[in-house]
């Protein structure tokens, strides 16, 4: 997905995304849709889920990077409606790219969670 990082392959981000659908337990209803956004970007492109710049597929380190930096900057600014979305969105795009072991849904099995 990424032309500079390691990225998770399309059918494992798909099949994350129908977790998140299927799982209201996964966090608060904003970090499921946060989450959603950024994992539908990675695999479909288009403006970014926070910046709103549009990107080609596959979706840049570059482009990664900025969305972090938003998502970022609304976690750690002000207090904000939009905390528990950038939350979700950050999440998906560091499980996206290796950086964390949980995805935004882990396994409701005991011990699992670190999914590929």
């Amino acid at each position: 997905m990424s032309g500079y990082g390691r990225m998770r392959e399309r059918p494992v981000l798909v099949a994350q995304m129908a977790a998140l659908k299927a799982r209201e337990d996964a966090g608060t209803p904003n970090f499921r849709r946060g989450a959603l956004d950024a994992l539908q970007w990675l695999c479909a492109g288009g403006p970014g889920p926070l910046t709103g710049v549009l990107t080609g597929l596959p979706v840049s380190s570059r482009a990664i990077v900025r969305e972090l930096a938003g998502a970022e900057a609304i976690i750690y600014g002000r207090p904000s409606g939009c905390r528990d979305y950038a939350c979700g969105l950050e999440h998906a795009l560091m499980w996206a790219q290796f950086a964390t072991a949980a995805p935004p849904a882990p396994d409701r099995r005991a011990g699992a969670g670190a999914g590929s």
